[in-house]
């Protein structure tokens, strides 16, 4: 299977879905990572880039892109929506995790429509949240309960974003176990990541369906490859 998950910052991927990209890289999936920033609003870009860099690797990922974006300033964008569908062509994705359309920050909010225009052929998509993710609603839990130590130990790679609370373990691990209770499945499972729906599209075999890739040859863009992308192989 290929994952593309998609994200503003550095170290948004990583909360939101850190602990599920651990276990599909481990069990062979392929793992695909897009940040349309490089975090300079809230600090050096150069070391964000590099945690970012870090995390990747710390995850398994097949492949890493980097675009440059700015920070704070993302809107929905014919340039945008293009950029994100480049990738998604790139990734081929069976699976897309990507941001909440109910997420505080506007940056995350304008991925996630982007992302859901981009990715309009695409049969699966779910959002993520993070600890500051407001008005979210899950329908997926996944359980993370194996990974969750490594995942806080994904986060403290960013350690120029220390001093924010949300990166905290406690704040990790907390909406985990929350999710947990919520999910009604804590008596098995202590610790989930939690997705909202925006599509899910099963096979006769009940296994994700894809859409083959030559089906949707005649309806992609002829858009021009984006420059200025950092990629991590």
């Amino acid at each position: 299977m290929n994952i593309l998950a998609i994200g503003a910052h550095p170290d948004d991927i990583e909360l939101g879905c850190g602990g599920m990209l651990i276990k599909a890289a481990r069990q062979g999936h392929n793992v695909f990572m897009y940040s349309l920033t490089r975090g300079a609003a809230s600090g050096d870009p150069k070391q964000r880039t590099a945690e970012l860099m870090k995390s990747a690797k710390f995850i398994g990922a097949k492949n890493l892109w980097i675009d440059d974006f700015e920070d704070t300033k993302l809107n929905v964008s014919n340039e945008l929506i293009n950029h994100i569908e480049h990738f998604i062509n790139r990734a081929d994705p069976d699976l897309i995790l990507t941001h909440s359309p109910g997420d505080v920050h506007h940056d995350h909010k304008a991925i996630a429509s982007a992302t859901l225009e981009s990715g309009r052929f695409m049969a699966n998509i779910l959002s993520y949240e993070i600890p500051l993710t407001k008005n979210f609603t899950p329908q997926v839990y996944y359980d993370i309960s194996d990974v969750v130590d490594e995942k806080v130990e994904l986060i403290n790679i960013f350690w120029s974003q220390h001093s924010k609370l949300y990166l905290k373990s406690n704040a990790i691990k907390g909406l985990s176990e929350y999710r947990a209770l919520q999910s009604r499945l804590n008596t098995s499972i202590n610790y989930v990541e939690a997705f909202e729906v925006h599509k899910l599209c099963l096979g006769q075999e009940f296994k994700l369906f894809k859409v083959p890739r030559e089906s949707l040859v005649k309806y992609q863009k002829n858009t021009i490859t984006p420059n200025g992308i950092l990629e991590l192989l």
